[in-house]
């Protein structure tokens, strides 16, 4: 892979990741956007890119790379948002939804917090890289069935 493509696959997935985080703060829709966050960070980061021609997903080991760095970088990022935010809420408004991560979150030292968020960001890579692969199949399914109803257009589109 290119590193302008690692770098945009990144950079993209911090902005989704803080995103997500903030908007995991949310009492009723945390845990659904946790969840989100979790399967579908790589799909929505993969679309988003080959929409964008910015990412040609041409071999199995691009999506899961593609995948997994997508998820690690999404999910360490939320996890900062959503502390970072949770701890403030906690602080200055004497409010938590979640009594017990909220405790975790204040009272552990930091050291036991980077190893949670490291394992965190390793599961949820394993998991992207599942979605991405998933989304290299579902993308090649959908070409292909384009391109059977299609067959004119093989060359690509020409506009006159």
């Amino acid at each position: 892979m290119d590193k302008i493509v690692i770098k945009n696959l990144i950079i993209i997935s911090a902005v989704l990741g803080v995103i997500l985080g903030t908007l995991g703060a949310v009492p009723f829709i945390g845990i659904w956007i946790f969840i989100a966050s979790f399967i579908l960070a790589a799909p929505i980061v993969m679309v988003y890119l080959i929409m964008d021609s910015k990412l040609d997903l041409t071999t199995i080991e691009n999506s899961i790379i593609t995948g997994a760095i997508t998820g690690f970088a999404s999910s360490i990022l939320f996890s900062c948002a959503y502390s970072i935010i949770t701890a403030l809420v906690f602080n200055f408004l004497h409010y938590s939804n979640n009594k017990i991560l909220t405790s975790i979150i204040i009272n552990s030292p930091i050291w036991l917090s980077i190893v949670f968020i490291t394992f965190i960001a390793i599961v949820s890579a394993t998991i992207n890289s599942f979605s991405g692969l998933a989304t290299y199949y579902i993308i090649n399914f959908i070409r292909d069935m384009y391109e059977k109803r299609h067959p004119h257009n093989q060359e690509g589109l020409k506009y006159e």
